[in-house]
């Protein structure tokens, strides 16, 4: 009995200094955080919903890349995708064209070592971001570069909520289709892009000695956007503000809900000021306990009034907050608090009645292909559920 009560005062102690060292880790980073609000551009704007066309489209326009590509990502792997597209960085990079690609360190490891060291002697230069260190090493394993970018030529740019490997082009039978939003963009809002880009490159290797053609003159498009990155501070705060402005609608897409009680609170106010508030998420689960954290919110969702759609044709990996009839949120952030807290994220706010409309056409297709969560079928799900939700939300600040 004693040597029990022992291991268990280890136990607590040893996840009492991991708390610790993640949550004063997180006070001392405050400082260093990075979380840049550009002002409004105008740009040209695609909503691509399809990873086979992303990539196909992605390639293309480096393929005719003429004087830089630089391309970060949270994960790519060691798959026929993830290779294709090392082949392709490889052979812009042999000629002339300058070539960057980081990868954040958590996300990347299933690249082999040697796929990274052939590109780096093809003239790559690769860079792998957000390595554990002291002090404060839990807090730095939690870290993570969720963004994606990818900016051509500092003329074209991408972003948005695929990565770079075969489930997200649909290709793994665990997952099936896979559902998400990328943005390609032309015109002003592309060198707010390079900007984060190049202040990443810079934060995580000290140095951003770039040719000055990726900073080109670039036109005024059709768009009015504004583009922010988060580092876990003012996230959930710029939720919050959008989220008060609406008066007719809200829609939010996202394959992890796991709210913090001031948003939660804020989506059940403005359903009970009339504000139809719909809710869009996967029926399968590609994380441990996400799912089951969820469930813990969405009785209080469904008892103020809020529709709360779950997609089962695949997996949806969605990331948009959409307002009323003219304004949308498209990015790399989930709705989670990983996202509020933890990730380096970047949004784009896009104020725009066609673009929106548009937006809300692709959610639709998503909802024809996704149930309804009803509250008779909540009350249904098994006893042997509940224990998982509950240590889903006991964990829920690190999903």
């Amino acid at each position: 009995m004693k040597v029990f009560i022992v291991i268990m005062i280890i136990v607590v102690i040893f996840f009492a200094l991991i708390l610790l060292d993640i949550f004063m880790g997180r006070a001392g980073y405050r400082k260093k955080a990075y979380e840049p609000v550009f002002s409004k551009k105008k740009s040209d704007i695609e909503l691509i919903h399809c990873g086979a066309d992303l990539v196909e489209r992605m390639m293309k326009d480096i393929r005719q890349a003429a004087s830089s590509v630089h391309m970060m990502f949270f994960i790519m792997k060691n798959d026929e995708v993830s290779h294709n597209m090392y082949t392709l960085l490889k052979t812009k990079a042999q000629a002339g064209v300058s070539v960057y690609l980081l990868l954040d360190w958590a996300g990347c490891r299933a690249i082999k070592k040697t796929a990274l060291q052939t590109m780096k002697n093809a003239g790559v230069h690769v860079h792998v971001m957000n390595r554990p260190r002291f002090p404060f090493f839990f807090f730095h394993m939690q870290k993570r570069n969720h963004r994606k970018i990818t900016v051509i030529d500092g003329k074209i740019g991408y972003i948005g909520g695929f990565n770079i490997a075969e489930e997200y082009l649909g290709k793994k039978a665990k997952f099936g289709n896979w559902e998400d939003y990328h943005l390609r963009m032309k015109g002003e809002g592309v060198r707010d892009l390079q900007t984060l880009f190049t202040a990443d490159l810079k934060r995580n290797t000290g140095s951003a000695e770039l040719a000055p053609d990726v900073w080109p003159e670039l036109p005024q498009g059709n768009i009015s956007l504004k583009i922010y990155a988060t580092d876990g501070y003012s996230l959930e705060k710029t939720y919050l503000a959008n989220i008060a402005q609406a008066k007719d609608r809200i829609t939010i897409c996202t394959p992890y809900y796991i709210p913090t009680k001031p948003l939660q609170q804020a989506l059940v106010k403005a359903r009970k000021n009339g504000v139809t508030v719909t809710l869009i998420v996967p029926m399968k689960s590609d994380h441990p306990l996400v799912r089951e954290a969820a469930f813990t919110y969405y009785s209080e969702l469904l008892d103020a009034g809020c529709l709360i759609y779950r997609f089962y044709q695949g997996f949806y990996h969605v990331k948009a907050l959409i307002i009323d009839d003219h304004f949308s949120v498209i990015g790399t952030a989930n709705f989670d608090q990983r996202s509020f807290f933890l990730n380096e994220e970047v949004n784009v706010e896009i104020d725009d009645k066609a673009f929106t409309k548009e937006v809300y056409a692709t959610i639709e297709e998503d909802i024809n292909r996704s149930e309804l969560l009803t509250k008779e079928n909540f009350k249904k799900r098994t006893f042997r559920q509940r224990p998982a939700e509950w240590l889903g939300k006991a964990l829920s600040y690190f999903l």
